[in-house]
């Protein structure tokens, strides 16, 4: 039994050391295909249970309640963590209320009212806090800020606010509540004029938002709850968000899998096949159908456990990494890491497929005489090949050229392996580059991504300004660079036959070019008594474009006609001008400006010549960017697939290129002892695969586009918001020419190693072994 064994383990070994160049693209075809079924796997998985995930690791509070210091004294609010169904309590911390807060050089906050909790660290039994940057608050004079560095908020600034000691920004921490925007120690609190008291809870029920209020109703009995959060509303919420991107994830997921599937059982069948000859030689010399498998499971199984090993260290790296940014992007404290069960399973399942897709072929080939075996290995095939190579030949084609479009032909099922590889390829590489301009379509179509300045009130200021509207829109168009003015303000709005209240977003000033670009029907209202509603309120109330919608603002009714929808994941919001509504009108705190600049106008710049211009009055203006956020990080995640997949569908190329020139070892032999060059070997060679990376390109990309168009229309679907025409076609030629030409890109540069080296083999040496 040991004899045997051994054979099968020396012979195997041999092969692994004597061909390197093979054992290093299935290893290194493992690497990748492992990586990405470990990152796809662990990403899907964590598509239903982010956030769960993230609070649980935070135990993070069912609910947050808020005491008037007052009427509820810290005795009385911290006998409520002792009440029946709560499991766990953290509090009472005392809170306080900075009021037009603004960092250094002035500029606000952002939150006219900051709540700031004191809390001695940033642990503790419920909601534990993460810092993501800087240190927590250890003394009197500093703060901890929620969120991470942004702009003029970072370490070291210093916050402000009227009548209050100055803070020092330490430290930026994550948490699962949302209320909170900044912590202090419990003595620095003291000196901020406290008012609140502010308790965490964990309960025994909670599954939803009626239990959380059952179960919160009961623990504070007795006591006046100034204000409550529920951990269902802040989950509901990044579901709602996150949800949109989960049909792309979902896609790409199951791509990359399917991808990495296709070409490990290419590259092994392909090379065991490409074997026969040495399988013949096996069987001449005395081993048995299962020992010549076995030979085979074991030379490919080798280099595939140790890329296993390095594919399951990289993909669970790079799940913790992105993990992390969506945690950040979604102001998680942690999304944890990658599943290690996951991992297990992953490499597991590559190995299992490394050793199927060996044993298929090496069975067959088993079977089969010495003689056949070994013929099968060194004799060319003639038919198809032979009359392609004759028919180009009599074509002014450059030798090597002709040869090498003929090479193709001659195997129709691995040039078949071939071709779906590098359509893959370029497949991805299409719908990587679709749904990253998707994405930032959907991030600057708002109103926010057409403004270039912002300009309202100061806060604290309401009560300084004595500027009209018809006063500031003449500072603002005597200012150079100024280009489009709008002024908007949502409304609270009912209409019969809608049973929850509407956001109506009225707008004033030369709004058309603050739009946007989110128009799914119809087109967008130009004058008074038109409306635009969101696509997701328009489905829900089985809306049409001309229909007439009654509105009813305070005591004011109207009717407006509807004239078009745009997508947005709300069911609640419609647009509209403020001339359609008598109550629009309003001062400046109600109704800020927006402001596009001149082509060349740096808008920083302009804001701080406008600051200066309105100084004394009130008048504040701020650089206004897109908040990128989340999508930023799936967007780049769209092109860190489809990099992944190429590379892939390159390795299957170069697996490929290594094959043929082992079949046709004695063909090229004969080829140089006539005459024909290395450089012309390899140009013969890689006009072989630059071929089939212009079918592959020709395939895959309106391939991509479909499912690209599929994917984003589904969305549109799932998230019931609809999507917008500029979202799904952001083809344009240009950019259809960069995946196009990846499929010949990836065939070259697959091909050239491999045809460099059959170049550089010796004549006598390929000859001889004939």
């Amino acid at each position: 039994m040991e004899r045997p064994l051994s054979a099968v383990w020396a012979v195997a070994w041999s092969g692994v050391q004597r061909r390197l160049l093979q054992t290093f693209s299935i290893a290194l075809v493992v690497v990748l295909s492992t990586a990405s079924l470990v990152f796809g796997l662990n990403l899907l998985a964590s598509a239903n249970s982010l956030f769960d995930d993230a609070f649980e690791r935070a135990h993070g509070a069912h609910a947050t309640a808020s005491f008037d210091a007052g009427e509820v004294s810290a005795g009385q609010a911290e006998a409520t963590g002792h009440a029946n169904g709560v499991t766990a309590a953290a509090g009472p911390f005392r809170t306080a209320v900075l009021s037009g807060a603004k960092v250094s050089e002035g500029l606000p906050l952002g939150d006219d009212q900051l709540l700031v909790v004191g809390r001695a660290d940033p642990g503790g039994p419920v909601d534990r806090l993460t810092v993501t940057s800087g240190r927590w608050a250890l003394a009197p004079g500093e703060i901890v800020l929620r969120g991470k560095p942004n702009g003029p908020v970072r370490l070291g600034t210093t916050v402000t606010a009227p009548g209050l000691p100055p803070l020092e920004v330490v430290g930026f921490a994550t948490s699962m509540a949302k209320g909170t925007g900044g912590w202090v120690t419990p003595d620095q609190v003291g000196e901020l004029r406290p008012d609140g008291l502010q308790m965490l809870y964990r309960f025994a029920r909670a599954a939803d938002s009626a239990q959380v209020r059952q179960s919160l109703a009961t623990a504070t009995a007795g006591l006046s709850v100034r204000d409550s959060e529920s951990y269902a509303t802040v989950r509901q919420q990044f579901e709602e968000e996150f949800n949109s991107l989960t049909p792309f994830i979902t896609v790409f997921g199951v791509f990359a899998l399917a991808v990495s599937v296709f070409i490990i059982g290419n590259v092994v069948s392909g090379a065991v096949a490409s074997g026969f000859r040495h399988i013949g030689v096996m069987k001449a010399l005395g081993f048995t159908p299962a020992q010549v498998t076995g030979v085979y499971v074991v030379m490919f199984t080798a280099p595939a456990l140790a890329g296993c090993v390095l594919g399951t260290l990289i993909g669970h790296l790079l799940t913790v990494r992105v993990g992390q940014g969506v945690a950040d992007s979604f102001g998680l404290p942690s999304a944890g890491g990658g599943s290690l069960l996951l991992d297990a399973m992953a490499g597991a399942s590559v190995i299992a497929l490394v050793m199927l897709s060996a044993l298929v072929p090496a069975l067959q080939a088993g079977r089969l005489p010495a003689i056949a075996a070994i013929s099968a290995g060194t004799v060319s095939r003639r038919g198809s090949g032979r009359r392609v190579q004759r028919w180009l030949a009599r074509t002014r084609l450059p030798v090597p050229v002709g040869l090498g479009l003929s090479l193709p032909v001659a195997r129709p099922a691995r040039t078949a392996l071939t071709v779906a590889g590098l359509c893959l390829g370029v497949t991805a590489a299409t719908m990587g580059l679709g749904l990253h301009q998707t994405v930032t379509k959907i991030l600057t179509a708002d109103t926010e991504g057409h403004t270039s300045v912002s300009v309202g009130i100061a806060p604290g200021a309401q009560q300084r300004t004595g500027l009209s509207e018809q006063q500031v829109l003449t500072l603002l168009r005597s200012r150079p660079g100024t280009a489009q003015i709008m002024s908007f303000a949502p409304m609270t709005a009912r209409s019969p036959g809608i049973p929850a209240d509407l956001t109506a977003e009225t707008y004033s000033g030369e709004y058309r070019r603050f739009l946007g670009d989110n128009l799914v029907r119809g087109r967008w209202f130009s004058r008074a008594g038109e409306v635009v509603p969101a696509e997701g309120l328009m489905r829900l109330y089985h809306l049409h474009v001309g229909d007439t919608l009654k509105l009813r603002v305070g005591e004011e009714q109207t009717k407006l006609k509807i004239v078009g929808s745009f997508s947005h994941p709300d069911t609640d919001r419609l647009m509209l001008d403020a001339a359609s509504l008598r109550s629009a009108a309003g001062g400046l705190d109600k109704r800020p400006f927006s402001v596009i600049v001149t082509p060349g106008t740096d808008p920083a710049a302009y804001v701080a010549g406008l600051n200066k211009a309105a100084s004394g009055t009130g008048l504040y203006a701020e650089v206004s960017e897109p908040d990128f956020g989340d999508s930023l990080v799936f967007s780049s995640l769209f092109l860190l697939f489809a990099l992944f997949i190429c590379g892939v569908a390159a390795l299957g190329v170069l697996n490929s290129v290594v094959l043929s020139s082992r079949e046709r070892s004695r063909d090229l032999g004969v080829l140089k002892a006539i005459g024909m060059a290395p450089r012309q070997v390899v140009l013969m060679m890689v006009t072989s695969m630059a071929a089939l990376g212009v079918i592959g390109g020709v395939l895959g990309v309106p391939l991509g586009v479909l499912i690209h168009h599929s994917v984003v229309e589904l969305t549109g679907d799932m998230t019931g918001g609809g999507m917008a025409a500029s979202f799904i076609d952001v083809y344009s030629w240009t950019l259809l020419a960069v995946p196009a030409l990846a499929g010949v890109a990836i065939a070259v540069l697959g091909a050239w190693a491999p045809a460099g080296r059959a170049a550089a083999t010796s004549t006598a040496a390929v000859l001889r072994s004939e």
